[in-house]
């Protein structure tokens, strides 16, 4: 049982000590810092006021700046594992402080727990996953960051629908110490974690210090250029760019929906613990077995999934705006965005080398993404002054459009944009599987520039050629193979005679017998007997040439003769 538990979950004997670590301390972040988020967003909407969301979304923004900073500087100067720890104490040591703030009546609490929330989950969950990858490696984070994430959302799950309970347990404003717990919780789980560590394998696993994000003026500097040389990162700027500035919208018509259907503190906690319990229950099991979407559709058009649900979505708050659009909004845009859009986004960034993912990846997630927050809530500040929030769909609806827009661009111009790329050394195509090249351009427009290359490809390059073109099932793959082969030094040859399918069709039985009547190499006579075998390519030729092999000199050309 145990063996075959280990071979369904891909994990070797010597991982399953630092797995399971890694897993609890997963586990302990989630949970409590869903305890938290019910917490907080309920207290905030019922006690201080969910117009004033706007506003707190933008100074938000602001501060997840000014903390990502501060944290890039302890994480050059501190170790991981202890400076996780010693965050799990502070986030704890701060809620607790603010339960005891609370009998004395200061209103601004709950903004600044709404935003504290925010700011604990991504820091902690920054730390933790810098903290993983030091501790697997990349050929086992390919494994067993899916089992991590996996166990996250398991802990999201249980504190969800643990809050509900918790709170009638121990009333609603003692879940900050529920919070405070699970964090010194937390903190020794991170102690003993490190314990363990050192005592199993002194001197590996060491926690390295991490170089900070590079500043904003640099980021430019580097970024720069390529948006001015790249249609892709032109598409890729875009695809970041928009749905941030539509996230703060349909958040605060959710929030506002849900505010405005339960009255009560109890009912709107219940509804958020339930909800996201739910939600989580199908990402579960979305990330266990539905596999990847994305792969179906070819990628260009399953990025035009998400917009046009969003699009959909805010037409309905748009038609009716209640608590069923709200429902269908957030569970909708948080389906398609776990199973489609993220695995398709990464695969887009993916797309790069790595030297040019190191330039283009901190200033996507750091700097476009907090100034499209600030748009989006600055639009929702200036908007609800004017109008109801259900009409915010008519403002978010230009950017969805954009949004929807830059993946129809990616598909018209595939093949440009690819053969661009690839003559100017940007795309780090090589490096992908050969399932995500399939999934990258499954259903699309290869063009005559892929395959002009490949005919004037040699070497390993030729074969890189081939098994895209064959991966993508470009018609008459055959013949591109056998036009290129003539070329060919000899493995390159005998790896092409592979490719051939079962049918290869009439031109095939020539080039094959002048192939045969060729002495360059023994083991690529062997290859061409056994390709005419296989395919059953005979010419009266063939067959007179395979009778004289019989007496060959080399053992395998006669056995295979």
């Amino acid at each position: 049982m145990r063996n075959w538990l280990l071979k369904w979950l891909k994990l070797h004997e010597e991982e399953i000590a630092i797995f399971l670590w890694a897993a609890t301390l997963l586990f302990l972040l989630r949970s409590s810092g869903m305890i938290l988020n019910n917490y907080a967003e309920t207290a905030f909407l019922k006690r201080y006021g969910v117009e004033y969301l706007p506003i707190v979304n933008m100074l938000n923004s602001v501060a997840t700046f000014v903390l990502t900073g501060l944290l890039a500087v302890f994480m050059a100067r501190v170790t991981g594992t202890r400076l996780l720890a010693m965050l799990f104490i502070f986030c704890g040591l701060s809620v607790g402080a603010i339960r005891f703030l609370i009998p004395m009546g200061y209103d601004l609490i709950y903004p600044v727990l709404f935003m504290l929330k925010s700011q604990f989950e991504l820091l902690e969950a920054l730390l933790f996953w810098n903290l993983a990858n030091d501790l697997f490696n990349t050929r086992q984070s390919k494994r067993i960051f899916p089992l991590l994430t996996a166990g996250g959302v398991i802990g999201l799950i249980i504190g969800s629908f643990g809050t509900p309970y918790l709170a009638d347990w121990l009333r609603f404003d003692n879940l900050l110490l529920v919070y405070l717990a699970v964090s010194l919780v937390g903190a020794m789980t991170v102690k003993a974690m490190q314990v363990h560590m050192r005592e199993i394998s002194p001197g590996t696993h060491r926690v390295k210090r991490v170089a900070g994000r590079p500043p904003l003026k640099q980021q430019l500097r580097s970024v720069l250029p390529l948006i001015r040389e790249s249609t892709l990162v032109k598409i890729v700027l875009v695809l970041t760019f928009m749905p941030n500035v539509v996230i703060p919208i349909m958040n605060y018509q959710f929030n506002y929906a849900a505010d405005a259907y339960f009255a009560s503190e109890s009912g709107l906690l219940a509804f958020f613990s339930y909800f996201r319990g739910v939600l989580n229950i199908i990402s579960l099991i979305l990330l266990l077995f539905v596999g990847r979407l994305y792969g179906r559709f070819g990628l260009p058009v399953a990025l035009m999934f998400h917009p046009a649900n969003y699009a959909i979505a805010f037409i309905a708050f748009l038609t009716r705006f209640d608590i069923f659009s709200a429902i269908y909004a957030r569970m909708s845009t948080n389906i398609l965005r776990t199973t489609i859009n993220m695995p398709a986004n990464s695969i887009l960034i993916g797309l790069f080398p790595e030297s040019y993912r190191a330039m283009v990846r901190p200033f996507l997630r750091g700097t476009v993404v907090r100034l499209a927050l600030l748009v989006g809530s600055g639009l929702i500040l200036v908007s609800t002054q004017f109008f109801h929030p259900r009409y915010l769909s008519l403002v978010a609806l230009p950017f969805v459009l954009a949004w929807f827009a830059a993946p129809i661009i990616l598909k018209r111009k595939y093949p440009a944009i690819l053969m661009n790329l690839i003559s100017r050394n940007m795309l780090d195509l090589k490096s992908l599987e050969e399932q995500n090249l399939g999934n990258l351009f499954k259903k699309d427009r290869v063009g005559g520039e892929l395959v002009q290359s490949f005919l004037e490809a040699e070497g390993e390059d030729a074969l890189w050629y081939a098994r895209l073109l064959k991966n993508l099932d470009v018609e008459n793959i055959d013949a591109l193979i056998l036009e290129s082969i003539r070329k060919q030094n000899v493995p390159v040859k005998i790896q092409m005679l592979d490719m051939l399918s079962a049918t290869p069709g009439a031109d095939a039985s020539r080039v094959l017998e002048q192939m045969l009547h060729s002495r360059e190499d023994p083991q690529l006579t062997v290859a061409v007997t056994k390709t005419i075998k296989r395919t059953g390519s005979g010419t009266p030729g063939i067959r007179n040439k395979l009778e004289t092999l019989v007496m060959h000199p080399h053992p395998e050309v006669r056995g295979n003769a």
